[in-house]
């Protein structure tokens, strides 16, 4: 039986949108679709420099986001990098750059964030700036981020970073909270802590990778990493054409 002519072009039409909507991912990590553009920036490095996004036009740029008093991911996430940076060669400073936005500029000066940089022997911008500068900043880049104070055994240490929640009442206490006469293990290297750490930093964790237009094309969970791979990634935005 012969089908309608206008019933075949209404399929053809509706077969076309469909196909033409499917989008495969082509990344590793996770895809950004559709790119999203950074607005250009200018902040404070460790060295007390400004430093513009705009210079790294042309590049791939991975950034990433971090705070100098994190005691667990943050220094993980620090390692990757510098292992990236090795296994991109001499691709690593001219085709590649590396950034890390501090998301605690209450302590993070440029001060510390050199301290921090050269402790770790890492070798890329760690940038920090105003409050109100870097706010637009975590918001263009989806960081989600909080502080609190809680403080449950009234140490000085916020419970953050205290790994003794129950140190006894005006016991001198180390940088963990932990109590120098009746909490420390034994041969553990004591620190006492000189400042409090009277808040801390939660914040969403991911390394987002900017393509030579400088937007957002792929997000990697720091809990997800695979140098490997993010190199693969890294490769596929350095071939692409502009």
């Amino acid at each position: 039986m012969n089908r309608p002519l206008g019933l075949i072009l209404a399929m053809s039409v509706m077969l076309a949108g469909c196909m033409g909507g499917v989008e495969e991912d082509v990344f590793y990590g996770e895809d950004i679709s559709p790119p999203v553009p950074v607005t250009d920036f200018i902040l404070t490095d460790e060295n007390g420099d400004y430093f513009s996004l705009s210079e790294y036009e042309g590049k791939v740029v991975v950034v990433t986001f971090l705070f100098t008093r994190c005691p667990d991911i943050c220094p993980i996430v620090s390692a990757n990098l510098d292992y990236l940076s090795d296994m991109l060669g001499d691709d690593y400073g001219t085709e590649v750059e590396i950034l890390t936005i501090t998301v605690d500029p209450w302590t993070d000066n440029s001060s510390v964030l050199h301290q921090y940089r050269e402790q770790r022997g890492l070798h890329w911008p760690h940038l920090t700036g105003s409050v109100e500068d870097l706010e637009d900043i975590w918001l263009e880049f989806d960081v989600g981020l909080q502080t609190y104070d809680t403080d449950t055994d009234g140490d000085g240490v916020s419970d953050g970073f205290d790994t003794c929640l129950e140190t006894p009442p005006g016991e001198e206490v180390d940088n963990n909270g932990c109590g120098l006469e009746t909490q420390q293990q034994e041969d553990e290297d004591v620190t006492v802590k000189h400042h409090p750490l009277d808040y801390w930093v939660d914040h969403t964790t991911g390394t987002i990778i900017l393509d030579k237009e400088l937007r957002q094309r792929v997000w990697w969970g720091d809990t997800d990493w695979n140098v490997e791979l993010a190199i693969e990634d890294i490769k596929f935005l350095m071939e692409e054409e502009t």
